[in-house]
């Protein structure tokens, strides 16, 4: 399988191709010198790589690159050994080489997080300085009511910084 993106399909795939996948965590410390670690989103996916076209056709093949990038929409992005993403191309580089018909170019195309749908769904969260159980609600997209009725809170008034909050 050769990198396709949109109505593109390189002519061979590039030389390397980096695939960057990360999410961001939170760590609160909690009573009894231990922390709650909590994965709170999942970054786009980034793609790099870099490579080299070849022959009368090199330059066509940066134009029409060049052009891909100039879009507003995000394509599918097939990339071999790995599951198509929907994509945005973000960068692409180029220069020619001192080798006759050579192009040497760079590229990076970021996901497109729009229609992601959540990876899961958390069971539980701990409360943050000065939370309620509407805050609470709020950050996590659970009701109120759901917060009242999984916990033994008196009132939604009634959480402290550091409880644990049971969501469903």
């Amino acid at each position: 399988m050769r990198l396709k993106y949109k109505n593109f399909e390189f002519p061979s795939n590039p030389g390397s191709i980096e695939i960057i996948s990360s999410s961001n965590f939170s760590s609160k410390p909690v009573f009894g010198g231990n922390s709650v670690c909590e994965n709170i989103s999942v970054n786009p996916v980034v793609v790099r790589g870099n490579g080299e076209f070849y022959g009368y056709r090199s330059e066509e093949y940066c134009s029409a690159l060049q052009n891909l990038l100039k879009s507003t929409q995000s394509g599918w992005l097939f990339v071999p050994s790995s599951h198509p993403i929907k994509a945005f191309f973000t960068e692409f580089k180029f220069n020619k080489s001192s080798r006759k018909n050579a192009v040497v170019y760079s590229f990076e195309f970021t996901e497109d997080c729009t229609s992601r749908k959540p990876e899961r769904v958390f069971e539980s969260t701990t409360a943050k300085e000065s939370e309620n159980a509407f805050d609470i609600a709020e950050r996590c997209g659970v009701s109120v009511n759901d917060i009242m009725r999984c916990n033994d809170f008196k009132s939604p008034f009634d959480i402290c910084a550091g409880d644990k909050v049971v969501l469903r």
